[in-house]
């Protein structure tokens, strides 16, 4: 048998199948996959691909966990009582005057130009006034490139808590394209040494700012450092053993419902390689699911690991695709293909086109391979489907 017989299967299965019953090659079956493989390969490219993973620096709350790099025009202290996370958040204090600023540097240098450098600040702050008065001065950052002379500069205004003694947490964008930056002395975005953080009044009070979580963040492709022969050849693994599950289970399932309708299926290895053949139906959804996330945009992930590994990191990922990829034909066409894509708080569904388009296919062969009707083969084929369906539901195969 060539391979024409197999792709005929989906354009002209009562046809193909003629041919495959007279003629049963395990060829064909190998082919498919072969096929199912290769595709299913590509199709977790595309997905990994997609993927852009959270990566900050430093990895955990060291700048202000510790005074070492900091400086202030106030009094520095480590808040053991008021602090977002880890043990401690920087403190500044001072009495009786219009400003406060608190600065930490020698670090990095940090690239922040658009390629590969750091696209983000995040950072948690909290200030007091004695009066409860909001900064009507000023509410700046500045990113300090090499010496505190050349920095970037922005206004925090409308991006800080508006309450005294509330925290609020902050992301900015950083690099040539963010917008609101000023420079001054040509700052250098791919050499950011520092950086500062500036309140001031227009009258005098007692004021304290505190600083914790202090982060520059970028993100990086999921398969960056990961795609290698180790994980292509997982993903064959992975998919070679997806095909042999599925074609055991149908084809074991359809020989054992045929029997209790009294219908011998011949030969089990000829059953198995004529039912082996409709699973080139996994092949054309395989290259569909490809391509329908080959146009979507990819996604930044607040999260560092994919798949998230906690229930908070999942519903921040839900809400990124909600809002990215939800208007999008593709990702709407795509869930109904996948809709146990994300992790949490979807609803679990079957991919029923696959297993519908599976079960025709099924019907054509077996009522060519025994010459019964239409109608008992399509009973058959339809028992053999809820049961797939059951085990599907309760193991996940």
């Amino acid at each position: 048998m060539g391979v024409r017989e197999v792709f005929e299967v989906l354009y002209s299965p009562v046809k193909a199948f003629k041919k495959i019953v007279e003629k049963p090659d395990f060829k064909g079956v190998v082919l498919i996959l072969v096929l199912f493989i290769s595709f299913a390969v590509v199709y977790r490219y595309a997905v990994y691909s997609k993927f852009f993973l959270l990566t900050e620096t430093p990895d955990d709350d060291d700048w202000t966990e510790s005074m070492a790099l900091w400086a202030s025009n106030g009094n520095l202290s480590l808040d053991d009582a008021d602090y977002k996370v880890g043990n401690y958040s920087v403190k500044s204090s001072i009495s009786n005057d219009k400003s406060i600023w608190m600065k930490i540097t020698d670090i990095g240098p940090f690239d922040c130009s658009e390629d590969t450098g750091y696209e983000e600040l995040f950072f948690w702050i909290n200030w007091t006034h004695s009066n409860g008065t909001f900064p009507d001065s000023d509410a700046t950052l500045r990113l300090f490139s090499v010496n505190e002379s050349r920095y970037f500069e922005l206004d925090l205004t409308n991006l800080i808590s508006k309450t005294s003694g509330e925290w609020g947490n902050v992301t900015v964008n950083i690099g040539p394209q963010s917008h609101g930056w000023n420079s001054t002395n040509s700052p250098d975005w791919k050499n950011v040494t520092g950086l500062e953080f500036r309140l001031a009044w227009l009258t005098s009070a007692n004021l304290t700012m505190q600083i914790d979580d202090l982060h520059f963040r970028k993100y990086v492709s999921s398969i960056e450092g990961a795609f290698n022969v180790s994980t292509i050849f997982s993903w064959i693994m992975d998919a070679a053993i997806e095909f042999s599950i599925n074609w055991i289970l149908w084809a074991g399932i359809l020989l054992l419902v045929a029997k209790a309708f009294r219908e011998e299926g011949g030969p089990w290895t000829t059953f198995f390689v004529i039912i082996g053949h409709v699973f080139i139906a996994a092949v054309v959804y395989t290259i569909a699911s490809a391509a329908l996330v080959s146009v979507l945009s990819p996604l930044n992930l607040p999260t560092k690991t994919w798949p998230p590994t906690t229930e908070a990191e999942a519903n921040a990922v839900n809400v990124v695709f909600e809002e990215r990829w939800y208007p999008n034909w593709a990702y709407r066409l795509y869930t109904m293909l996948h809709p146990v894509f994300i992790i949490f708080n979807m609803p679990f569904y079957f991919p029923f086109l696959r297993e519908i388009w599976t079960m025709a296919l099924c019907i054509v062969a077996i009522r060519l391979l025994r010459g019964i009707t239409w109608g008992k083969a399509a009973s058959i084929s339809i028992v053999a489907f809820i049961l797939r369906s059951i085990i599907r539901f309760f193991f996940g195969l």
